[in-house]
């Protein structure tokens, strides 16, 4: 999919960001941390055995914790830096699992090729609400008929979403840009993120065409709210591609 120049540049933006250092050692210290009481929840009972693909893997905390239970794990990223580490990681614990480093939204990968597809805290990095349509398609896509996606993604109060123009927002030359939506912020005036209401992102996995499963709040499972637990299903019959 083409990208306009502002939307490339915030894309970019994004892996910047998790080229900078300190995002770099935060993601590489948090390996041996596991998956949290709310993932655990909301992977509970998905199916015991399969190709999972994990997007935005990062240092592949996630990806190592699924391919320990047997499952055939694929991860990808936008940090060669953090890729690197994941390999390591997964070497070192005597694991196999693939990890693949990407650009913008597009998958490289097969018509429903995986069972699962995990996605945690990446559609905020995503600029624009047409690329996050874009990449809802890309994941049902890659997943076979009946195939789970399980998303977790922060949200904020309607009170609070001004606050994404804090001082870091207007140091970015991206300030200024056209496209860009209510929720938009710039971390250090470096980065990209995507601030959601509850109604903005439950609009948007509304707008999709995966069938929603669950959609819930991880206060229960040692969380503080801020935290949107979601499963979805493609649908089966459905025509890929």
């Amino acid at each position: 999919m083409s990208h306009s120049s502002e939307q490339e540049y915030l894309l970019d933006s994004v892996r910047r960001w998790f080229r900078q250092p300190e995002q770099i050692s935060y993601y590489a210290t948090e390996i041996d941390q596991g998956l949290t009481c709310a993932e655990q929840h909301l992977l509970f009972d998905i199916p015991k055995r399969g190709a999972v693909l994990d997007i935005g893997c990062g240092a592949g905390r996630v990806s190592l914790a699924l391919a320990k239970r047997g499952y055939q794990l694929t991860g990808v990223d936008v940090s060669e830096e953090l890729l690197s580490i994941a390999h390591q990681n997964a070497l070192s614990r005597n694991l196999e699992i693939d990890f693949v480093h990407t650009e913008g939204i597009t998958l490289p990968f097969q018509d429903a090729q995986f069972d699962i597809v995990a996605s945690f805290k990446v559609l905020c990095y995503i600029p624009t609400r047409i690329l996050r349509k874009a990449f809802l398609e890309e994941l049902l896509r890659v997943l076979k008929p009946g195939g789970l996606c399980v998303l977790t993604q922060n949200i904020v109060p309607d009170e609070f979403i001004g606050e994404a123009k804090d001082q870091y927002y207007w140091r970015s030359p991206a300030s200024q840009f056209s496209i860009l939506e209510e929720g938009d912020t710039f971390p250090q005036g470096i980065g990209y993120v995507r601030w959601f209401t509850e109604d903005q992102l439950l609009d948007e996995i509304r707008d999709s065409d995966f069938e929603q499963v669950q959609y819930m709040s991880d206060q229960d499972y040692n969380g503080e709210g801020y935290i949107r637990l979601i499963k979805l299903q493609k649908i089966v019959g459905e025509l890929d591609g």
